[in-house]
């Protein structure tokens, strides 16, 4: 599917009665391709599709893009070292009370949703700064629902922590089997 050449008007300049400004001198001096129809039609037979134009970047070169992230969030927002330190209290907290395997794991996937949901904000965030004025109402809305998700995030990790720490610390003190 080739391009057509654009057509150019059959006029070399300005008429006597069109002004610089008007719209009709500047379509004269801008070429104008045909409308090609065919041209926009998908073809999924030529090959592959829409996920053919993919990233195309190999596996180490996203695990690089993903720690460069992680490196500027981290960098950019001080909740990451409020996480990791209290991240740091719970995982000596669980290792002195000899939490089992599945405590771990919920530990483990509690803590790496919170990371997630304080990505996330931190990349909304970001963007909210780059597009323009973050107090906007409109990014501001979509700065507080990200907020809103890390405070999500964080209230269940704190429930799923205190049953799984509290559970155990209760049967090591005999108040119940």
């Amino acid at each position: 599917m080739g391009m057509m050449e654009p057509k150019l008007s059959d006029h070399s300049g300005p008429t006597p009665e069109a002004d610089e400004s008007s719209p009709e001198s500047v379509r004269r001096r801008i070429p104008v391709p045909e409308y090609d129809e065919a041209g926009l039609a998908l073809d999924l037979a030529e090959g592959g599709g829409p996920s053919s134009m993919a990233d195309r970047r190999n596996t180490f070169r996203k695990f690089a893009a993903g720690c460069r992230g992680i490196k500027h969030a981290a960098r950019g927002d001080s909740s990451f070292f409020v996480h990791g330190y209290r991240g740091t209290l719970i995982a000596i907290t669980a290792a002195l009370l000899q939490i089992d395997q599945w405590g771990w794991c919920l530990l483990v996937i509690c803590a790496s949703f919170v990371l997630i949901s304080e990505l996330t904000n931190s990349a909304v965030d970001t963007l909210a700064r780059a597009i323009g004025d973050p107090e906007e109402p409109r990014l501001n809305m979509a700065r507080e629902m990200a907020a809103g998700g890390v405070l999500v995030a964080a209230f269940g990790t704190g429930t799923v922590t205190v049953i799984v720490l509290g559970s155990k610390l209760g049967k090591q003190l005999g108040w119940w089997p």
